[in-house]
């Protein structure tokens, strides 16, 4: 039931109680008055017949008496006038405390419901000689329950008639003072609720509704401006963090340039040589061509080289697609390769076959270079860096939740110096850092955390000093899984 309906039932049940209540005091009053005035009817009546009785007693004696007693009935049809001795059997249907009422000289009136509709019985004593007697006024209340039906009847119609009209006037006011009020508050609650904050309502009424649809206006108003700031500071927020990114990339880029240097030099020797070999005319014929094919095959793998840097390096939008995670992770090692050559590390990939998912290649490919080149980093001497590639059963961190279920695992197992027990639970601090200076700004493993957050996974970490470490990357295949998705 709506509010106003209920408000306005509440208060026509409450007005006609009151009514009703009003008019049962008001008949019962009515009805004692009646009764009060029939007694002292019958009180009068009895007194004035009784001086009369006496006297025609002591003048013509007692049947005479009674008998002109008698002869009054036959002037009136309301009242009833008899005479009944104290001593008489017929004074058993008195009550003892009425007989001795009587007997002390006291009027008695009572009503007797053994008659039907019931009647009023008054007794009025009168002493005569030896013996008490009294005379008995019996009058019938069928006036008087007529009397009070209609006076039920009239009460009950007015009584309805005030009700249905009380009812009618609370449901018009209702519902343009309470119900439609509501009903536009409900409307601009559900409009916010969707979206719409500039939705308003303007009441003309001054109460509380008003305040509340003032409050509710003001309420839209401050929503909107905060999803303003939000969608600005949003925006900043993801500038910034595009830019961060770019900026981790690029230092990257810087570490692998001496690299990229070294792997260019054999290359360019050959084709310097042999460019030689053609503008001194010492390769003729058929020499002269196979010297151009091995200049632009080393020219080629130069142009590869180089690409792959730029591709590493450059800035571009986030777009997921289809991608095979082995073949990615394949390809950041190549381009790892002349790092790791430098430092006599051996690079190795551990995959059991491919892992297609729908990521963005570049963020994940920048994420998995961070770890390796921390990796290379963290050996101070030649050995072994491991990237395995596969699916492990895992419980997520507290602030991913989620239950324990199957994800795919990319392992990077360095062989360097470890992580003390002091600074694990902070390597994923933005600016943090154990390396010595000018080897990192200690970004690079904040902004892998995050980029890997932003595909639905995380990334964990254990080490032990002097045994090396290993950071562990998971994805989610159930929803991004390519090959599940096409099965």
């Amino acid at each position: 039931m709506k509010l106003a309906r209920k408000l306005i039932f509440a208060l026509v049940l409450l007005a006609f109680a009151v009514i009703a209540g009003l008019e049962t005091v008001e008949v019962r009053r009515e009805l004692a008055r009646s009764a009060q005035g029939m007694q002292h009817d019958h009180r009068l009546l009895g007194h004035t017949l009784s001086g009369s009785l006496v006297r025609a007693w002591e003048l013509e004696g007692e049947e005479k008496a009674l008998t002109l007693l008698a002869q009054a009935n036959r002037f009136q049809e309301q009242v009833w006038l008899g005479w009944l001795w104290l001593d008489s059997p017929g004074a058993a249907e008195l009550s003892p405390e009425q007989r001795a009422a009587l007997l002390t000289g006291q009027d008695i009136s009572f009503v007797d419901e053994r008659q039907v509709p019931g009647v009023l019985r008054s007794f009025t004593p009168v002493d005569i000689g030896p013996r008490q007697g009294a005379i008995e006024i019996t009058e019938p209340l069928t006036e008087q329950r007529l009397h009070v039906r209609q006076t039920v009847l009239g009460t009950a119609v007015a009584t309805g008639i005030i009700f249905l009209a009380f009812l009618g006037v609370a449901m018009a006011m209702g519902h343009r003072w309470v119900g439609r009020p509501v009903e536009q508050l409900v409307g601009l609650a559900r409009r916010i609720g969707q979206g719409d904050l500039e939705a308003r309502v303007h009441l003309r009424q001054d109460d509380e509704l008003s305040t509340l649809a003032d409050a509710m206006n003001q309420m839209a108003e401050a929503l909107a401006s905060a999803r303003a700031q939000v969608a600005q500071e949003t925006a900043a927020r993801l500038a910034t963090l595009e830019h961060l990114r770019h900026a981790d990339r690029l230092g990257t880029v810087g570490k692998l340039a001496s690299g990229v240097a070294h792997e260019l030099g054999t290359p360019l020797n050959v084709v310097l040589g042999r460019a030689k070999m053609i503008a001194s005319g010492e390769a003729e014929g058929d020499e002269t061509q196979e010297c151009a094919r091995i200049i632009t095959q080393q020219v080629q793998h130069m142009t590869g080289i180089i690409r792959q840097l730029l591709d590493f390096a450059r800035r571009r939008a986030p777009q997921r697609a289809p991608e095979d995670l082995t073949e990615l992770v394949v390809r950041t090692l190549h381009l790892l390769q002349p790092m790791a050559a430098r430092r006599g590390i051996t690079l190795t990939c551990d995959a059991t076959g491919p892992v297609n998912l729908e990521v963005d290649a570049g963020q994940l490919q920048q994420a998995l270079t961070n770890l390796v080149v921390n990796g290379l980093q963290a050996m101070k001497r030649p050995g072994t860096l491991r990237v395995r590639l596969g699916r492990a059963r895992a419980l997520p961190p507290t602030e991913l939740g989620g239950p324990e279920a199957d994800w795919v695992r990319v392992d990077v197992e360095d062989e360097g110096e470890g992580i003390a027990p002091e600074a694990l639970s902070r390597v994923f601090e933005p600016f943090f850092t154990t390396k010595d200076v000018g080897e990192g700004t200690g970004l690079g493993l904040s902004v892998s955390y995050g980029l890997i957050r932003d595909h639905g996974g995380w990334i964990s970490v254990s080490s032990e000093p002097g045994r090396g470490s290993c950071f562990s990357i998971f994805l989610p295949p159930e929803s991004k899984d390519v090959e599940g998705a096409e099965a």
